[in-house]
Formats: C-alpha cells, sequence, structure tokens
C-alpha cells in the first residue's frame, strides 16, 4: 500500500505540471467513482492507471523540472534516468525516497532492481511510513491551496488531522462559497451523507462541484466523504 501512495503522489505532481492538478496526490474521475459508492474499490489504484499513460506521453525535460522543484532533485540526473529507460514510476519513487531520506537521487534509483522492490528499498533507506505522510501531506496542500480557496497552513493542518486531501479540497469550496468556516463545513459531512448532500444544507448549488467531481457524482462514503485509503482529488477545472 506504501508503494501505491507513493505512485500516486508522485503522479499527481507531474501531472500537475501538465494542467493536471493534485493529493495527490491527487486520481482523476475514476478515483472520485470510486469514492462515490464503491469503497471497497481501491480508488488509488484506479486513478493511477489514468495517470500512468499520461505520464508516459510527458516530456522528460517537463517531469524533470517538475520533479527537481518538488523534490529538489537533479534535473540532469532525472533526464539521464529517462534516457536510460527507467521507469517513470521507480523514477519517480526514487525522487520522493530522495527527499526524505536525504540520500541522493542517483543513489536510492540504482537500489532499485527487478528482484527488489520499493517497500524493502524504503526499509533499508530507514523512511517510516510517518515521513511518506507527511510528505504527501505537505504536497496535498500545496496543490489545495493552489486551487484559491484556503491557504497552504491551514489545509496542512486539517491534512495533519486526518482529513482526506478530497474532503479539504471540497470543504474550502464550499466555505468559501457559503461564507462559513470550513471547520463548520467539515463537520456538516457525516458518513452517511455526501458532499452534495452538504452543499444543498448550505444553499450552495450542487454543480458548483461537479468540476471536482464526474457528472452527476458527488464523493461521500469514507469517514469525511472521501477515499478509505486516503486518496488524492480529483481535477478542479
Amino acid at each position: 500500500m506504501r508503494k501505491k501512495m507513493l505512485a500516486g503522489i508522485v503522479a499527481g505532481v507531474l501531472m500537475a505540471g501538465a494542467g493536471f492538478g493534485m493529493l495527490s496526490g491527487q486520481a482523476q474521475a475514476a478515483e472520485a467513482a470510486a469514492q462515490n459508492g464503491r469503497p471497497d474499490k481501491p480508488p488509488v489504484m484506479r486513478g493511477h492507471q489514468g495517470g500512468e499513460r499520461h505520464m508516459k506521453r510527458m516530456n522528460p525535460d517537463e517531469a524533470a523540472k517538475r520533479l527537481n522543484k518538488t523534490f529538489g532533485v537533479s534535473e540532469a540526473e532525472v533526464k539521464a534516468a529517462f534516457k536510460e529507460k527507467r521507469d517513470f514510476r521507480d523514477i519517480g519513487q526514487a525522487a520522493m525516497l530522495a527527499k526524505v531520506s536525504g540520500k541522493s537521487f542517483s543513489d536510492v534509483l540504482a537500489m532499485k532492481t527487478k528482484d527488489k522492490r520499493w517497500p524493502e528499498i524504503s526499509k533499508e533507506l530507514g523512511v517510516k511510513p510517518e515521513q511518506i505522510r507527511a510528505q504527501m501531506n505537505e504536497l496535498s496542500a500545496e496543490r489545495i491551496a493552489q486551487r484559491g480557496n484556503i491557504d497552504k497552513e491551514q489545509a496542512l493542518s486539517l491534512l495533519n488531522k486526518g482529513y482526506r486531501a478530497m474532503d479539504v479540497s471540497v470543504a474550502a469550496k464550499l466555505a468559501k462559497l457559503s461564507n462559513k468556516d470550513i471547520q463548520t463545513v467539515l463537520d456538516m459531512k457525516k458518513i452517511n451523507n455526501r458532499w452534495g448532500d452538504v452543499a444543498e444544507q448550505l444553499g450552495v448549488d450542487r454543480s458548483a462541484l461537479r468540476p471536482n467531481m464526474g457528472k452527476g457524482q458527488f464523493p461521500g462514503h469514507g469517514p469525511q466523504g472521501g477515499s478509505p485509503d486516503g486518496g488524492e482529488m480529483p481535477e478542479e477545472k
């Protein structure tokens, strides 16, 4: 599961550079559909499939710039990895783990072999799950803030309390549209209602949320209405 989360956040970072948004590491329409009434299916994996297809078509220069900006890895080393035909998922995970562990990108990527998986590498590097989560929250908060409904510090505080990126993003939008405090809006989301229902209670038209979800879909079956696996939020156009 840690590998899936890591791949998802990296996919979100790369796609954000090409105009696709986080959280997300983070996770497009398929993930929103999974969150809307089918929580038994891992939404992270469904969202990542579409993200991976886009990443495969991404210009290596764009990916290198995005990874450099986000994780501080050398653009030249990332480009060299692409040139060596290294798997784009491995490049992204190596960039993430390099930042968290303090090791060089090249050294971390070199640890990945056909017989060694990323969970083993994370353990060898001494990277703990909470470090991965902290990094994911940081990236998620940055992407949520880019939408202009909440600042990064407040988004990060809510994520660190356990709220999912999807819920923070949608609640921030509803709070802004209804002139309510975001915590008040989050408290209105229960296990047995959806964000569309909350919008109506606040006097906000459900259609205001549709840029976040697929047509006619509103997430709403996790503890705060989001993904049970903490998946990323879909794109807001």
